[in-house]
């Protein structure tokens, strides 16, 4: 039976290890960033496994020598196994021993977990608070992609189900945030592909359209997102090509048509992942 994960932590660690880790947190590390590399190709398994694994190594760490480094680890790992409640053991406990200098990026990324964990046990608020001061501060970039991914999931959310106005209100809102990431970082294509979901849920079309394709031209950080990506795209090309005048339907079509070639879907609107 293939396992559904809800939100794991997309917080990669790979470029983390180091010859001065010891034994049990190095390779702690180094199956949860397998871990995450098998997630992000929906290989959900073999993704597990190895979270499991980190787990085990994290848990020897934390009986050898516990360090919020270690904690951290462990917490993460817990997270995506969807021990919520353990996970925020491990993430105040990593807090509460306090991290080194120059382990800003792992306080981030409990942070993260923390919120995740949060956002598991039901208590949406304080991760969006959490999620939205790693969107405004943080400079590890993986946590901050998790925070800004799920922070926008969350309200999305929340605007679908307000009245139109405080909808519309929000949305807004959650654009301009959007957009002071992308001017901090252009070419993270994530920033591209949340940017299109909120175009989409407001209306514009065209600007969806552009921008799922520049995310689509950056890159994704995961299968699941690029599909969504694909979805998006198609969706816009599709109304997009009904509102059309004649003339500029053909122009914008043949666009697309160029797109698509270059990224091997068989036809417009289908990418080369979609099952016939």
């Amino acid at each position: 039976m293939r396992r559904k994960l809800r939100f794991p932590v997309a917080v990669a660690l790979a470029v983390l290890l180091s010859a001065a880790c010891l034994p049990h947190l190095r390779r702690a590390k180094q199956f949860y960033a397998e871990g995450q590399d098998q997630a992000r190709a929906l290989r959900t398994e073999a993704a597990v496994a190895s979270w499991k694994r980190a787990l085990e190594e994290a848990e020897r760490e934390c009986r050898r020598k516990p360090s919020a480094q270690a904690y951290t680890i462990r917490g993460l790992a817990e997270t995506n196994l969807g021990r919520w409640r353990d996970a925020e053991a491990s993430f105040l406990k990593a807090f509460s021993l306090g991290f080194e200098p120059g382990e800003a990026w792992a306080s981030d990324a409990a942070l993260a977990g923390l919120a995740a964990s949060f956002e598991g046990m039901g208590l949406e608020a304080p991760a969006l608070r959490i999620y939205g001061q790693l969107v405004d501060r943080s400079d590890f970039k993986p946590a901050l992609m998790a925070a800004a991914e799920r922070r926008t999931d969350l309200v999305l959310a929340r605007a679908v189900a307000a009245e139109p106005e405080e909808g519309a209100r929000t949305l807004s809102s959650l654009l301009k945030t959007i957009d002071r990431l992308i001017d901090r970082d252009f070419a993270c294509g994530l920033y591209h592909y949340l940017h299109a979901q909120v175009d989409g849920h407001l209306g514009d079309l065209r600007r969806s359209y552009e921008e799922a394709v520049m995310a689509r031209e950056l890159g994704l950080p995961s299968e699941k997102i690029l599909r969504d990506n694909d979805n998006q795209v198609v969706f816009c090309f599709d109304s997009l090509k009904e509102t059309m005048p004649e003339a500029e339907r053909a122009t914008f079509a043949a666009a697309h048509a160029g797109w698509t070639k270059k990224w091997g879907w068989r036809d417009e609107r289908t990418p080369a992942w979609k099952k016939e």
